[in-house]
């Protein structure tokens, strides 16, 4: 049986959402600056939700939608498990790209390696903002000034700090996952990528 590995004083927020039948998720980390509350990981999952829904969704396809925010606290293998919805369609009007292409949004903190670094992968990017696989600029701008709102200690909601969580270390897994600050969010280039767990028939 595999040993839980907690991550203390952090909330793990899970972005529900679907295109084509096909579930995206993506993930996203806060670190509690006091105590975990019940209380504190709902109104999380309400700003991630609000976000999700009214930041990041605009300036999607409408072929896509969002869903749900699940918040974990992943202190001990019994924190609290909080859900709310994000009702939102993408505010692009015309074709995705397909369901596997992705924008790469790359989290970075003041630790070098890979334990320093996190990302997501933005799904339903709208068909005009792709040229010949290459992202257009108005388009990473705006897909990264909405990623910053989340950055920073208190910055996003009182409280709270995005971070990146390192599980494994030189190979091997950590007994407790570490939190480490994000400093900069980014995107690395300007070419799309592949998620292929996306692609018809598959799932996130």
């Amino acid at each position: 049986m595999a040993v839980y590995q907690p991550v203390v004083g952090v909330v793990q927020c899970q972005m529900f959402g679907r295109v084509d039948g096909q579930v995206t998720i993506n993930d996203v980390y806060f670190q509690a600056a006091g105590a975990i509350t019940v209380a504190g990981v709902q109104a999380l999952v309400n700003a991630v939700a609000g976000w999700f829904g009214a930041v990041l969704a605009p300036l999607l396809s409408d072929d896509w939608a969002t869903e749900r925010v699940i918040g974990t606290d992943l202190t001990t293998v019994t924190g609290y498990r909080v859900e709310a919805a994000a009702v939102s369609i993408g505010g692009v009007s015309g074709e995705a790209n397909p369901n596997n292409v992705a924008a790469v949004v790359s989290f970075r903190t003041d630790q070098r390696g890979r334990s320093g670094r996190g990302r997501n992968f933005v799904p339903a990017i709208p068909g005009a903002a792709v040229t010949l696989n290459t992202l257009d600029p108005a388009f990473i701008s705006d897909i990264v000034d909405a990623y910053l709102l989340l950055m920073g200690p208190g910055t996003f909601l009182a409280g709270w700090e995005m971070v990146v969580v390192s599980r494994f270390t030189g190979g091997a897994a950590r007994v407790s996952g570490l939190a480490i600050p994000v400093t900069n969010i980014l995107m690395v280039g300007n070419s799309v990528r592949s998620m292929r767990s996306r692609e018809i028939g598959h799932g996130a």
